[in-house]
């Protein structure tokens, strides 16, 4: 992103088409690389997302109210596209973040882009449509936010999307009225120390080799920013793939429960990688096998 403390960024957020459970950390994120200058979220908060009311005092978010005077018009959208143009032409801002899966926001993102200004997008990675992240400067799913194990997340239900919830395994339909009466089942034993240390281990556990190569977007990208940027001598630079893969939409590397990507690299088993310099200082060069 910006990647400035002092950089000014107008947060605009589709309250109708993103997760509640997702702003408080997208906002940490936000955080990291300039000041949420204005932030703002559109909505009809007279029906469903009155469970935002909460958050948003917790925040100092602005709602703005968009009644929907026909269903299916998209009354919220228009108006955060004009409040954006607005904050464009004010030329107070270095930047925008725009929080929504719609694609109707493509020609929005361009056109912040073409007055010279960054814009990021974050959006639900099974809603997002890839013409939408094209149009982002950079584009970062929301669900990286969520701890614990990212990959072969099954979709969440859409209540506890949009309840304060992050996605979780859809419970078992409770048919506890119907069934007869039994005697209840003996708690399972308690787990030794040894045993929760292990379980805990297994659920922060890096991702395998295999599971690293069935991601075929992630091995994409890596592929691609290999040989977009590589040198002379048939090298590319770490840190040019780095920068590569923070683009559209971004690569969380915690998604795969790596801190560097130089490992995550070495997992897959698809890549050379070399060493250059004294120490572990020296620079760290990259090619596909």
């Amino acid at each position: 992103m910006v990647g400035n403390a002092s950089a000014r960024i107008a947060v605009l957020i589709d309250a109708e088409n993103a997760p509640l459970w997702a702003v408080e950390p997208l906002l940490t994120e936000i955080a990291r690389h300039g000041k949420a200058q204005v932030k703002r979220a559109y909505g009809d908060w007279t029906g469903s997302l009155k469970t935002w009311k909460k958050t948003l005092l917790e925040h100092s978010i602005r709602p703005v109210q968009v009644f929907a005077a026909v269903k299916g018009k998209n009354a919220s959208d228009m108006a955060l596209v004009i409040d954006a143009m607005d904050l464009v032409h004010s030329g107070a801002f270095d930047g925008f973040c725009l929080v929504s899966s719609d694609s109707d926001f493509t020609r929005l993102a361009e056109r912040i882009r073409e007055a010279g200004l960054a814009v990021y997008g974050f959006g639900e990675r099974k809603k997002t449509n890839p013409g939408l992240i094209a149009a982002y400067d950079s584009f970062v799913f929301v669900e990286t936010f969520v701890a614990g194990p990212a990959l072969s997340t099954p979709a969440a239900p859409a209540a506890a999307a949009w309840a304060g919830q992050p996605p979780t395994d859809a419970a078992a339909p409770d048919a506890a009225a119907d069934a007869p009466q039994t005697t209840p089942a003996a708690p399972p034993p308690a787990k030794t120390k040894k045993q929760a240390k292990t379980a805990t281990v297994a659920t922060s556990a890096r991702a395998t080799t295999a599971e690293l190569r069935s991601d075929t977007a992630l091995i994409s990208r890596l592929r691609e920013a290999v040989a977009t940027n590589t040198g002379p001598d048939g090298w590319t630079h770490l840190s040019a793939i780095g920068e590569a893969i923070r683009r559209r939409p971004t690569i969380v590397l915690k998604t795969y429960r790596y801190s560097r990507l130089k490992d995550l690299m070495v997992a897959t088993d698809l890549f050379e990688l070399q060493q250059r310099g004294p120490g572990k200082s020296g620079a760290v060069y990259v090619r596909v096998r």
